[in-house]
Formats: structure tokens, sequence, C-alpha cells
């Protein structure tokens, strides 16, 4: 009992830290994540530029914006715009369901984390529909996290193992098992916890959580 109520002060812990994680990231992980969107999106959506004109505006809306955050350190006017181009805010709205209003979305997604804006991250996280494995996957744990800070800890772990689980690969599936771990520790259910420890021991051993993974084990047991 007492080494799994010690489990339990280490996954509270390492929670309160997570939720520090995106403001020590923040701007880093918005980019980072943009850029991807950018990429994907910007070839999924190619074909379409030409017969489907809301697609080629969604395309063009969202540069300026991107090229603030980016480029300029203009936070600010990247989310909200000014009178010469559209803020990732209005092409979110206007844009929904291009691929212009998809990285927008994702954009405001974590312009509210940042601003801890748990449920108007959901909104628009919710908005966020990607094909790509990689995009759909980081969403699903956006979500998570989102539902840690509000506390709600069986909503996040079930969204961190669909995360880990949906398409398997060596970057959000370890990840997202070991967030589910944690989780799983906090809500003192340490076989669940033990389980998401060892898959990523047997299944992800040359990922970066695998590291120190015998300890997180160890402390289930």
């Amino acid at each position: 009992m007492a080494k799994n109520e010690e489990a339990k002060v280490e996954a509270n812990e390492q929670l309160t830290a997570t939720e520090g994680f995106f403001d020590k990231n923040k701007k880093y992980l918005i980019i980072g994540g943009i850029s991807i969107v950018v990429i994907v999106l910007g070839i999924f959506g190619y074909k379409k530029l030409i017969s489907d004109p809301k697609v080629a505006e969604s395309h063009d809306a969202y540069w300026n914006a991107f090229y603030e955050y980016q480029y300029n350190d203009t936070t600010d006017l990247a989310f909200t715009g000014n009178e010469y181009f559209e803020g990732f805010e209005s092409i979110a709205a206007d844009y929904d369901g291009t691929p212009g209003g998809e990285i927008a979305n994702y954009a405001m997604a974590t312009h509210a984390m940042d601003s801890s804006d748990w449920d108007g991250a959901l909104e628009y996280l919710d908005a966020c529909d990607f094909d790509d494995i990689m995009l759909a996957n980081l969403v699903l744990g956006m979500k998570g996290d989102c539902y840690v800070e509000k506390g709600e800890y069986e909503t996040a772990v079930d969204l961190y193992v669909e995360a880990a689980h949906r398409e398997e690969n060596e970057f959000t599936s370890p990840m997202f098992l070991k967030k589910a771990g944690i989780v799983y520790e906090a809500l003192n259910d340490y076989d669940s916890a033990e389980k998401m420890y060892r898959e990523i021991k047997e299944k992800w051993e040359g990922a970066n959580e695998a590291g120190d993974i015998d300890k997180y084990i160890a402390r289930v047991e």
C-alpha cells in the first residue's frame, strides 16, 4: 500500500509537471504543429485548389497569419488579424472544413490552451478533422491534455489510450502510452498503469519514453 501511495504521489507530481510543459514549450509546439498541418493539408488540398474556390481562398488566407506568428513574433496579431489580413480566429470560422480552416482550428486550439481555456481548446480540437495519422493522434492526445487540466482523468486516459492505439507508430504511441500510465496511477489503477508501461518496454524500446520505463514499472508492480 505504501508503495502504491508513493506511486500516486509521483504520478500527481508528474501531471503537475505535464501541466507546465505547454507553457515552457508553447511556441515550439504551436509553430511545429501548425507547420505539420500546413505541409500535410497543403498536399491534401492541392488537387482541390482549382476545382474548389473556397479551398483556394482558405489556402491563401492562412499564410499571413502563419507568417506573423512564425517570423514576426506577433502572437496576438496572428490570431486576431488586422485590416490587412485575417487572423486565425476568423479563418477558423470562415473556412471551416477546408485546409486553411483546419490549420486555423488547430492554431486556435493551441492558443486557447496557452490561455488555460481548456473548454475553448476542446471546441477547436473537435473542429479539427484530420485524416493524417500523426495529426489525428496528436489532436486526440491534446484533448487528453485538456481533460487532465480540467481534472477529468477518466476521460483523459481514454483519449490517451485511443491516441496510442488508433494508428500505432513510434512517435505518438509511446508518448501517449506513458501519459496514460501516469494518469492511471493518479486514478489508483496500478494494473492498467503497468500494462501501459510494459507495452512501451516491449513494443517501443527505441522510443525516448522507454529510456527510464523500468523505473515506472517498478513503482507500480
